[in-house]
């Protein structure tokens, strides 16, 4: 194999430091804006419901629409144009959030259309970034490259949160509030923006494939047909139970915890921080002992993490669930990407995933719907708790769905993914990069090249 040039005007080396530049400002963004959109909704005088709503409703437009974008990026020919038009659109995205802070109201309807315009946008890009990326970068950079990138891009994250902690905290309970999430939504569409000369110092592959769409009929009706159902059974079922309860921690922690601004980004930040430090040793425990094993300690964690809230009454316990949540979330998570990744043929990932992002993302809709109805638009703390409970209740309901799984896991493959958003009492929506994965790895036998599927991005 010809080993790639990377001297100091080599068009590959070009190209990785415009990749990364494009992830750090991208990460940034994460960092300052839609992290924030729940928050805003209550600064704007928003109920209960609809701050949970406008987290839980949105990537359902946008994992929707991704279904759409292999076709017609086909069509445009150049993943780069593709992408920066997604991006120019998620810049588009946060305008009417300015105005609105900036004059000091904004219509519900508007802020979900403009929500769903921004997620549109961002899993629109996902899959055919991915595809970019696999024709252009050779496989023998990939994993340790985008192990780089990643650290970069958390860094980036965590910069974003601190730099709206020193915007929303001064501001808080000021006439000037509304202010303060114009400023910060305006650095994220700058953040946003500033990522588009990157994408364009990106060369477009020699040839673009030819897209054969899978319909989502199809996918169904075979998908359910593979051994590997029961897995995501278990993974839908844990995520409309997840959003039946995590979506309204928000509106919980601003109205009937009185936390400020920087407490509020500091538990955001302590389950990031201590999802991504968990990771490598997360990663050992599938190594030595096995997937199957990560993904029961996973679900085990998955389940009892929101209930705690309920009975917390001092800021170091607030940090220790985050903590404990993060570590838990990045267990549940990497389990499931390395279950999926290591049973899917590198020729069906894409078309698989995005049938499984909508499948997903209809999961956090329907959870967060009927948590809603619960909830009522005049929550007391008592309603919260039976929220939480039955959340709760839900979580032991998919978590005896564990045993059922089919989870033998050859080896652990290393897997890298990137943060689409930051999330309490989750630490972050991730979706996994399939071609960080070494392709040297020996193919799966025949059992495993058909099972299922896909895989999941979110389980919060």
């Amino acid at each position: 194999m010809r080993t790639p040039t990377f001297h100091k005007n080599s068009l590959l080396r070009r190209d990785l430091v415009a990749c990364t530049g494009d992830g750090m400002t991208y990460s940034f963004m994460v960092g300052t804006g839609e992290t924030y959109f729940a928050v805003f909704a209550l600064a704007l005088a928003a109920d209960d419901q609809t701050s949970g709503l406008i987290v839980a409703l949105p990537p359902l437009v946008g994992a929707t629409a991704q279904l759409f974008a292999p076709a017609l990026a086909a069509r445009v020919k150049s993943p780069s144009r593709w992408i920066q038009g997604c991006a120019l659109l998620q810049v588009a995205s946060f305008i009417p959030m300015i105005v609105g802070a900036l004059v000091g109201a904004l219509p519900m309807w508007v802020f979900f259309v403009v929500a769903g315009i921004y997620w549109t946008a961002a899993l629109g890009a996902a899959g055919v970034w991915n595809t970019w990326i696999g024709l252009c970068f050779p496989a023998s950079v990939r994993p340790r490259y985008f192990g780089i990138r990643s650290r970069l891009c958390q860094a980036c994250i965590l910069a974003g949160l601190l730099v709206a902690a020193l915007i929303l905290q001064p501001t808080s309970g000021t006439p000037w509030a509304l202010w303060g999430f114009a400023a910060l939504f305006t650095i994220a569409a700058a953040s946003r923006a500033a990522s588009i000369p990157y994408l364009k110092r990106q060369r477009d592959p020699v040839s673009w494939p030819e897209h054969r769409p899978v319909p989502l009929w199809h996918f169904l009706s075979n998908f359910w047909h593979r051994t590997d159902a029961r897995l995501v059974a278990l993974m839908l079922a844990m995520q409309v139970a997840v959003q039946f309860g995590q979506p309204f921690l928000n509106p919980f922690l601003v109205k009937q915890l009185g936390v400020s601004p920087a407490l509020y980004l500091g538990l955001i930040g302590t389950s990031f921080l201590a999802k991504s430090l968990a990771l490598p040793f997360l990663g050992s425990i599938a190594k030595s002992r096995s997937a199957g094993t990560l993904l029961s300690c996973g679900a085990l964690g998955t389940t009892c993490m929101i209930l705690p809230w309920v009975y917390v009454d001092s800021v170091p316990g607030m940090f220790a669930i985050q903590a404990v949540s993060g570590v838990a979330q990045g267990a549940w998570e990497l389990a499931t990407f390395l279950l999926f990744l290591e049973t899917i043929p590198a020729e069906e990932r894409t078309s698989l995933m995005s049938g499984f992002y909508f499948l997903n993302s209809l999961a956090m809709a329907a959870g967060g719907l009927a948590g809603s109805m619960l909830l009522g638009a005049t929550p007391d703390a008592a309603t919260y708790a039976t929220v939480f409970w039955t959340s709760t209740g839900l979580r032991v309901g998919a978590l005896l769905l564990v045993p059922f799984v089919h989870v033998q896991v050859l080896h652990a493959i290393p897997i890298i993914s990137s943060t689409l958003a930051v999330r309490l009492n989750a630490g972050s929506i991730e979706s996994p990069i399939p071609n960080s994965i070494r392709d040297e790895l020996p193919s799966p036998p025949s059992r495993a090249a058909s099972p299922a599927s896909l895989q999941q991005k979110d389980a919060s």
